[in-house]
């Protein structure tokens, strides 16, 4: 319980007068969780409380920021003699990254004069536990027999954009509103939809006055081929939520698609929060696409981290999670083989489309997709 003292100056007069010399704020802790929590903020006027009172209050961004970490909240509050405590509901945004430091500020205006607290949101709530380095599967960084050739850790405080781009919009000035499979986002390089924090990469989808995401690529500045690739990654769920860690033909605006190669490292449609599907597509008179599922045994994949990975040489793919193969694909009987040329990465959260329909009343936002680290290694 956290006993703040707003100083006011006192009234007088001749007749009944409020001789207020502040007001007490209680409040709870207040931790950050992976749903949204709403909070009472109780005020109490110190002294003498004879006619009624207004004073406007505020929510004020700190190190927690509206949109990411909160809700704006303006008002004005009346204290009367017979009921002299008031409340104000401040909302916290669900986040399964919470910073260890985050606070905002309440301001109270009262008789011309702005009086400001600022209240911690608190970083130790049990239901927390992503970011423990214990939370989930890790892979080596070191394999036999390979060597490493490309990674991306996110340790820099903003997205590397030496190794990445964002993709805008809805994909209309492309032609292909949806992206091609009738999705419902519009993709933004805003730090709501994509930041990096602590070591981790974050993309988020958030609904608003429309849904938005995020979608970036290495195209053009970090293609390969062949070799071993480890993503560690923490996904989110819900009705009409697919995130997806993929891998498109470098040549695609040469050839197009399919005919440049797909290749769906993982990708999950939040309505089946346990199962990832890893999936391979291409031209073979047509487009032909090869894929199997993994499912965990207990749980879902935004409860902690896991590694998916893809083994992948000239005539062969091989997909993993946590190091346990579940599917495994081959050139024999393909015409076309588009595997064996350079290919970029692609990471995203989509929201609706074909496949995962679109959110519905039981859909919460935000949703995160978390990634520690992409490793590629020959």
């Amino acid at each position: 319980m956290l006993i703040c003292l707003f100083i006011i100056w006192g009234c007088s007069g001749k007749e009944k007068v409020n001789n207020i010399k502040g007001f007490r704020l209680t409040l709870p802790d207040i931790p950050e969780a992976n749903a949204n929590r709403t909070f009472d903020l109780t005020l109490t006027p110190e002294g003498t409380l004879a006619v009624p009172l207004d004073a406007a209050y505020e929510v004020v961004e700190g190190t927690a920021k509206f949109i990411i970490d909160l809700e704006p909240a303006t008002g004005t509050l009346t204290f009367t003699p017979g009921e002299p405590q008031q409340k104000v509901s401040v909302t916290v945004i669900g986040d399964t990254f919470p910073e260890l430091t985050e606070d905002f500020a309440l301001q109270i205006t009262y008789q011309g004069q702005t009086f400001s607290q600022t209240i911690n949101i608190a970083d130790d709530d049990p239901l927390e536990t992503i970011l423990e380095d214990t939370c989930g599967f890790y892979t080596a960084k070191d394999h036999p027999s390979m060597e490493p050739v490309w990674s991306d850790e996110f340790n820099d405080t903003t997205l590397n954009t030496d190794k990445w781009s964002y993709e805008l919009g809805d994909g209309c000035d492309k032609g292909i509103c949806g992206w091609g499979n009738n999705e419902l986002e519009a993709y933004t390089d805003d730090t709501a939809n994509v930041r990096t924090r602590e070591g981790y990469l974050v993309i988020t989808a958030r609904k608003g006055a429309e849904y938005t995401s995020a979608r970036i690529k290495t195209q053009d500045k970090v293609e390969v081929t062949f070799g071993r690739i480890d993503v560690r990654a923490c996904l989110p769920k819900g009705q009409g939520i697919w995130s997806a860690i993929w891998m498109l033909g470098a040549n695609n605006l040469q050839v197009g698609w399919p005919a440049c190669g797909e290749i769906d490292i993982m990708e999950l449609v939040g309505h089946q929060p346990a199962v990832v599907y890893g999936t391979a597509h291409y031209d073979n008179g047509g487009h032909q696409s090869s894929g199997g599922s993994f499912s965990l045994n207990q749980g879902d994949f935004l409860e902690e981290f896991h590694v998916f990975t893809l083994m992948w040489d000239r005539d062969r793919i091989e997909w993993y999670v946590d190091n346990e193969p579940y599917k495994t694909f081959t050139s024999s009987g393909v015409r076309n083989w588009p595997f064996n040329r350079p290919f970029f990465f692609i990471l995203n959260v989509a929201v609706g489309g074909n496949w995962p329909g679109d959110p519905d009343s039981t859909t919460v936002f935000p949703q995160s997709m978390e990634v520690d680290y992409i490793r590629v290694y020959r």
